[in-house]
């Protein structure tokens, strides 16, 4: 070896040896409408959290709808809460300098698969640039129901996500992963989906059965003394976050989830994965705690309990709180209002009865069984027959509203039931053909 190659090899294991660690995260509100005011507030809020404690703005990547903060709905237009405020005290305002990445039709389960396994060429902006010694922080606050979470349009379903997880562990795009996602029924995006021995920690807002819930719900929602009309944050979004808030500099993932999830109290949260660094610090994976923080304290839990609302119900919520205050002398805003809360009362009917005569006519050969189909709660394991009973209800339904993702577990239900795909269509096809 000549010297000079000596030396070319020394400075390039100096190199290696020099490298550090960075943090990468990547935030998702995958919601639209003011009634979901929640998701964008609590992905903001957690933006604050990474820039606050050091986190590079290049390496945090936003998809969000924007469409709150302007919002006509918006009664402190400009301007993002997730947290009330008594009368005379100004609250923080998450939205200003949040930056956001992917807004409007561009959140997509497309984008965010491609955004995740650092694709360029299906993106259409910005991808992970993460390496091998690097962590990755994924933050999702949405709608969901078993096996899928959701988008302003489309869904994303266990198997692609996990798919795209296990992509990045094999193409090195990460050291250690940690997974936050809040959305109903998400416990079953990872349930016997996502590998033990691949170095992600994932926590998820409830389990595979059940709902999640928003919290600062009217009439719990004032910030200095101007009431929103809706949720400003989802409880277990709230509890990490003012948890992270606190700057505990000690804290471990583990000692954070033990507080998560006691202070959740309406859903029972998860966690899944490799548990074998749940030891290392929570703030590892949103930069190093660094002063000053948002809030010097948190919320009673109690306050934010008692004032929590079904994630399916807060739509209704929204607009009866905007009914309710309404100006009575604006006849035409408040019969406006109204109708709204009138129109979100008969869908939620339709849809009950809709997926209802969907189970009876897809069992009427074997009627023993349509409770299981109406009540059970089977794991979702075939996706394929999962993605066409969904494809097929929204081509010949109508699009899975929020409420309607409620009952997404009779299609599935039906699929590991039957293992009939053909009869689920039809079924499906034939119920909403006669509505």
């Amino acid at each position: 070896m000549t010297m000079s190659s000596f030396f070319a090899l020394l400075f390039l294991t100096a190199l290696r040896l020099g490298v550090q660690a960075d943090n990468y995260a990547v935030l998702v509100a995958g919601s639209s409408g003011y009634y979901n005011y929640r998701h964008q507030a609590d992905i903001c809020h957690a933006y604050q959290i990474l820039i606050r404690n050091g986190v590079a703005a290049e390496n945090i990547i936003t998809l969000a709808y924007d469409d709150i903060a302007k919002s006509p709905e918006n009664p402190i237009p400009g301007k993002l809460f997730n947290r009330p405020t008594d009368k005379g005290t100004p609250g923080v305002d998450v939205y200003e300098g949040c930056k956001i990445d992917y807004t409007g039709s561009d959140v997509t389960p497309d984008n965010f698969i491609a955004v995740l396994k650092g694709d360029s060429t299906k993106a259409t902006g910005r991808v992970l640039k993460s390496g091998k010694e690097d962590r990755v922080f994924i933050n999702f606050a949405d709608h969901g129901a078993p096996g899928l979470i959701a988008f302003p349009r489309g869904e994303l379903h266990a198997d692609d996500l996990n798919d795209a997880l296990k992509y990045m562990h094999e193409n090195g795009m990460y050291n250690e992963l940690v997974f936050y996602l809040e959305a109903c029924e998400s416990g079953s995006m990872f349930e016997d989906q996502l590998p033990e021995d691949i170095k992600i920690y994932a926590t998820t807002a409830s389990n595979g059965r059940e709902s999640s819930w928003g919290t600062y719900c009217p009439p719990s929602d004032s910030v200095d003394g101007v009431s929103l009309n809706t949720c400003l944050g989802d409880l277990y979004s709230i509890n990490w976050m003012e948890d992270a808030d606190l700057d505990k500099k000690t804290e471990s993932l583990e000692d954070q989830y033990e507080v998560v999830k006691e202070e959740t109290t309406r859903s029972h949260v998860q966690q899944f994965g490799e548990l074998d660094f749940d030891s290392q610090k929570a703030d590892s994976f949103w930069g190093k705690v660094a002063s000053p923080s948002f809030h010097t304290s948190k919320v009673d839990p109690a306050v934010k309990t008692l004032s929590a609302v079904d994630s399916r119900d807060v739509a209704l919520s929204t607009f009866y709180s905007q009914y309710i205050n309404s100006n009575p002398m604006d006849l035409d805003g408040r019969r406006n209002a109204a109708q709204r809360l009138i129109n979100e009362i008969e869908f939620r009917q339709w849809a009950d009865e809709t997926f209802s005569d969907i189970a009876h006519q897809a069992m009427r050969t074997n009627n023993g069984m349509v409770s299981e189909v109406l009540s059970g709660h089977r794991k979702p394991t075939l996706f394929k027959c999962h993605k066409a009973a969904i494809a097929q209800y929204k081509n010949s339904c109508g699009e899975l509203t929020d409420y309607a993702l409620k009952h997404v577990r009779v299609l599935v239900n039906l699929c590991e039931i039957t293992q009939n795909t053909e009869l689920i269509l039809e079924a499906i096809e034939s119920v909403c053909k006669a509505k």
